[in-house]
């Protein structure tokens, strides 16, 4: 593609001052500079699209997490509640107990 490019010169107007060699730099200068402008965009775009999958699965992670610990949580506190319970009816019948042996 280069050699074709090279040997092929664009054909320029009698009033143009440029040199053909030195539009055939310039433009393919520029294309280079283009091409490589886009594939540091693409790269960014991926990383970018690769971070925000990486977040996401996390966070999805994280809650999960934090919903079983408050399941967890629910389930200590009600046990936690019947076991006081049981504690006050033992400590009222105990009472009661005493105070009919007497």
């Amino acid at each position: 593609m280069d050699a074709t490019a090279e040997t092929t010169l664009p054909s320029t107007h009698p009033d143009s001052k440029s040199r053909p060699g030195a539009l055939i730099w310039f433009f393919r200068k520029s294309r280079d500079n283009w091409k490589h402008k886009y594939q540091d965009l693409k790269a960014t775009e991926k990383s970018y699209k690769n971070r925000i999958a990486d977040l996401t699965k996390s966070r999805e992670q994280w809650r999960t997490q934090a919903e079983q610990a408050g399941e967890r949580l629910a389930a200590a506190e009600a046990e936690n509640a019947a076991l006081r319970d049981r504690i006050a009816a033992a400590e009222e019948k105990k009472k009661r107990t005493t105070v009919a042996a007497r």
